[in-house]
């Protein structure tokens, strides 16, 4: 939190903040639906994919075998404890990325007042297969053992499937890079060494006070809360095209870079 708002700051930025978030999720999931075929694992894995090539695919083998190992590792963890193998061929059925919105559990404290509740962070997003996001492995936890063995394991195998694909694409990662949206692995506390993928724009997100975030919740009645946008990232915004034409022009022509930047 680097600010402090008052309720009306606080509607005004909201309004900003889901505007904002409506207009680059739209064309986030608009450029994945142009990528998609990139998110295929057929490349990757070849024959090793039901239904997948029919000739040899250079790498295929010690891709199979790299994500079996992984695989392994994680799901023979707690707090999956499965004692499932994976073997060819493997029934992993991509399709366009899905995007989850990032949420966290958050208590507000002031003043002897306290909140429980949850935020969203409205401008980074959990990628994901359609249907395997890392909520629907948490769901699969909370039931029967005995009944979500199977999926359970299916859906950590296709989790599994999208990291090692982006982790081969690399061309893949540079290409949203320069679309301005990064991609990071990270890991949720629930979910052990699970990689799970997250991806996010250049603009960020904060919470208010927590004053003021107990006055909102006092007002909704909701337990729930979405962080406002940071104005100064719009503020500050740089284009890396221009950075780059920049850099080349300074170690190639010292004197038009001056005139360019004076």
């Amino acid at each position: 939190m680097t600010d402090s708002f008052d309720i009306p700051r606080l509607i005004e930025l909201r309004k900003l903040t889901r505007s904002v978030s409506e207009r680059i999720e739209t064309q986030l999931k608009s450029y994945l639906s142009t990528l998609a075929p990139l998110f295929s694992p057929q490349p990757i894995l070849g024959e090793y994919i039901r239904g997948g090539s029919k000739s040899s695919v250079k790498g295929a083998e010690k891709n199979f075998q790299e994500l079996k190992k992984h695989y392994l590792s994680i799901a023979r963890q707690k707090p999956f404890s499965l004692d499932s193998d994976i073997s060819p061929p493997l029934d992993i059925f991509a399709a366009t990325p899905a995007l989850t919105p990032v949420t966290y559990p958050y208590k507000a404290e002031n003043e002897g007042k306290s909140a429980e509740l949850t935020v969203t962070s409205p401008l980074q997003w959990i990628l994901s297969y359609p249907g395997m996001a890392p909520n629907q492995i948490t769901d699969l936890l909370k039931g029967i053992r005995s009944q979500i063995q199977d999926e359970l394991a299916h859906t950590l195998l296709q989790c599994m499937t999208l990291n090692l694909v982006l982790e081969k694409q690399t061309g893949l990662r540079n290409l949203l890079k320069d679309l301005r949206f990064n991609l990071e692995t990270i890991h949720v506390d629930s979910l052990g060494d699970l990689p799970v993928m997250l991806i996010s724009c250049p603009v960020s997100t904060e919470l208010p006070s927590d004053d003021v975030i107990i006055q909102n919740t006092e007002i909704s009645g909701i337990p729930s809360f979405e962080e406002i946008i940071k104005i100064n990232d719009i503020r500050v915004m740089s284009d890396p095209l221009r950075e780059t034409l920049l850099g080349i022009t300074r170690e190639v022509t010292p004197e038009i870079y001056q005139e360019l930047v004076s």
